[in-house]
């Protein structure tokens, strides 16, 4: 007998894990589409905290907190993801996986294969971690599961079967989400193959589909844009997801494609705005924050907050849940709907990347 555990939706997200192709995050003060934007007057610019305060009290809210104590919280964040790209660079031969647990209690949950408490010392003594980190032992190291997740991914898709994969550190496994298990089980045996050890076959009801269906944060005529950029020119422009059609516009004015990609890391495209001024802004469904840094993958921690905004189902916030789905995305639980491609991921005013696609329902199946 099979037996069904259900996990609610998850929205993908490209990573800022550089440049987007011919052009850099852009710089300087702005506001979100400049001298044709009819809501430059109207809506307001977050000043201050209020960025922050506005993640704070989505968080407060979903945590059941108080609003200084999520703030302290959240403030944590950059101090963790450099605690686990630290360890994951120094420590990969015992170091399996890092996450923030919010409830119960607050803790950063760190695992290793052996010498735990020797290995995290020195890096949190005296720190802001020192007293809500928590060591776990776990069988696998972080960069083992990312191998057995990359010859697994190879086995399945030289046997013709479609499929996305990521690492759940909390349970120390890769996971391959496919249609049809039984129908990879059979191409296996065929073939003579076996999947590595500390892979877990995970049914699904679909696979991630794009979301096409529309400057940081606007409505696009497909989709919604991600974050200001500028080429080595200083030409600036704004981005939107790859797969989205390259023919944009905004307020019915058309924004030239530049250069795209949807292959490898990459899923993003990014356009001029002739007419307009591109400055450095993402709207969140109440102000207009500004955008001072980009976070990358490597210094985001699983059970990190991270909030979005997409033209159709407009601003949540949610936890990452997997940062090596398919090795270089980035999944959370939180909803997005058709329209939202390309829209901003942001924690205050940090970017975090843009949404590529919806990964819905998953089941999964202890066999």
């Amino acid at each position: 007998m099979h037996k069904l555990k259900f996990i609610s939706a998850f929205v993908l997200l490209a990573l800022l894990l550089g440049a987007v192709p011919g052009a850099l995050l852009a710089n300087g003060a702005a506001s979100p589409i400049g001298s044709k934007d009819t809501e430059r007057n109207t809506i307001p610019i977050a000043q201050g905290d209020e960025a922050l305060v506005k993640d704070a009290q989505e968080y407060s809210s979903a945590m059941k907190v108080e609003l200084d104590e999520a703030i302290r919280r959240l403030k944590l964040q950059s101090t963790i993801g450099e605690l686990g790209a630290e360890l994951a660079e120094k420590e990969q031969d015992t170091f399996a996986g890092l996450w923030i647990q919010h409830q119960p209690e607050y803790r950063v949950v760190v695992q290793f294969t052996r010498n735990s408490e020797a290995t995290i010392q020195p890096y949190i003594e005296n720190g802001p971690l020192a007293g809500i980190v928590e060591i776990r032992t776990a069988r696998v190291t972080l960069s083992e599961l990312e191998a057995a997740r990359i010859q697994a991914s190879q086995i399945a898709q030289e046997l013709g079967i479609r499929l996305y994969s990521g690492i759940n550190v909390f349970e120390n496994r890769s996971e391959l989400y496919v249609l049809d298990p039984a129908q990879l089980d059979d191409a296996l045996r065929k073939a003579n193959l076996q999947l590595p050890a500390n892979v877990e076959v995970i049914k699904v009801d679909e696979l991630p589909r794009e979301v096409t269906d529309i400057f940081g944060g606007k409505a696009l005529r497909t989709c919604t844009s991600g974050f200001s950029v500028r080429n080595a020119n200083w030409i600036k422009g704004i981005t939107t997801a790859g797969h989205c059609s390259n023919w944009q516009t905004y307020n019915g004015t058309n924004l030239p494609f530049q250069s795209g990609t949807t292959g490898g890391v990459y899923d993003i495209q990014w356009h001029t705005a002739p007419g307009f001024t591109v400055r450095n802004l993402v709207f969140d469904g109440t102000y207009n924050r500004y955008i001072y840094g980009v976070k990358f993958r490597s210094s985001q921690s699983v059970g990190e907050w991270v909030c979005k905004y997409g033209m159709t189902s407009g601003y949540s916030c949610g936890t990452i849940v997997d940062k090596q789905f398919d090795g270089v995305n980035i999944r959370v639980n939180t909803g997005v709907k058709g329209g939202d491609s390309g829209g901003p991921w942001f924690w205050n005013n940090t970017a975090y990347g843009t949404t590529i696609s919806a990964f819905v329902t998953i089941r999964s199946m202890d066999r």
